[in-house]
């Protein structure tokens, strides 16, 4: 080991590191100043709306008619926006230019009115039970940008999420509320297969104890977590979600008519505060966990290990 490195004074590897980190962060701010001009937002524009109208994905359009569907004065005026967005955002190909993948994100953020404000509803009533007090009275609303589940007998907040203008278009509340309930699976779904919701990078999960909530059922002491390696994007959720997703327990659900992924996690809720459900962390670290149901004389036991896997198990030592 080089005496730098052992006595913390850094090293040319530090020094190369940090040289990396300066030039992507100024490739990145490089790319953003590129879109903060109408003309080149309408150049990808231009080339996100002819892959519609010919439905056709990765589509290519020559020089002169990508210049033809964009209102620029002259053509070196029209070259010299183009040439900002090559790389990032505009591929040059030998037949012409193609929206790249960060190109195709922004004309979809844009269409989707991703930089608009999102708008609110008052809050209206849904199924399901408060995991803190176990009382039946849960609210659904809308409101700065987020959507919230709560308890209107206790004031807690059960689940918060950013909520984009899209979701909430064309969307009576009651339809967002219910649309809200198919994003929570969606993410499940891809984090369970270690991928990131938002920028498809690997996921690391964790379980997180919440011992000193005092909760019926001891529902919501613990949740686990997953954690986006890239983008840091993360999500808790109930640590029974695996559970209840093994095709056992899919199937034992549908049978007494708790279809999934058709039935929302707050609705889960008024099943896990149940005497009906039975959850067993015997350790968190490394996980070891067992979750018994139990419905109109039929039962169900799943075991959870430390990767997450869930397993049949026997339910002889659950509590």
């Amino acid at each position: 080991m080089a005496q730098d490195d052992a006595d913390g004074t850094g090293s040319d590897d530090d020094a190369a590191d940090a040289t990396g980190t300066s030039r992507a962060v100024d490739e990145q701010v490089d790319a953003l100043r590129a879109l903060g001009n109408e003309h080149r937002l309408a150049i990808l524009l231009a080339l996100g709306d002819r892959e519609v109208a010919t439905r056709t994905n990765g589509l290519e359009l020559t020089f002169s008619e990508l210049y033809d569907a964009v209102p620029v004065e002259s053509t070196s005026q029209f070259s010299y926006h183009l040439s900002k967005l090559v790389g990032p955002f505009v591929a040059e190909t030998d037949a012409g230019y193609r929206l790249t993948y960060a190109g195709d994100k922004i004309v979809r953020a844009v269409r989707s009115g991703l930089y608009e404000t999102t708008p609110s509803f008052d809050p209206v009533a849904v199924d399901g039970a408060c995991v803190a007090c176990g009382t039946r009275d849960l609210e659904g609303v809308l409101r700065d940008e987020r959507f919230v589940v709560r308890c209107r007998a206790c004031g807690r907040t059960l689940l918060s999420d950013s909520f984009p203008r899209s979701q909430a278009a064309d969307r009576s509340p009651i339809e967002v509320v219910a649309s809200f309930g198919f994003r929570i699976w969606s993410t499940y779904v891809l984090i369970r297969g270690d991928v990131c919701p938002e920028c498809f990078g690997r996921v690391d999960r964790r379980v997180d104890a919440h011992e000193s909530h005092e909760t019926p059922g001891d529902a919501g002491q613990y949740t686990f977590a997953a954690i986006c390696r890239t983008c840091e994007f993360t999500i808790h959720l109930p640590i029974e979600i695996p559970a209840v997703f093994h095709p056992r327990a899919v199937a034992f659900l549908a049978d007494h008519d708790v279809p999934l992924p058709e039935t929302p996690l707050w609705e889960l809720f008024e099943l896990f505060v149940s005497e009906a459900w039975t959850t067993d962390v015997r350790s968190p670290a490394p996980l070891d966990a067992r979750f018994g149901l139990d419905l109109d004389g039929d039962t169900l036991v799943l075991a959870m290990d430390d990767d997450f896997t869930v397993t049949p198990a026997d339910g002889s030592d659950l509590p």
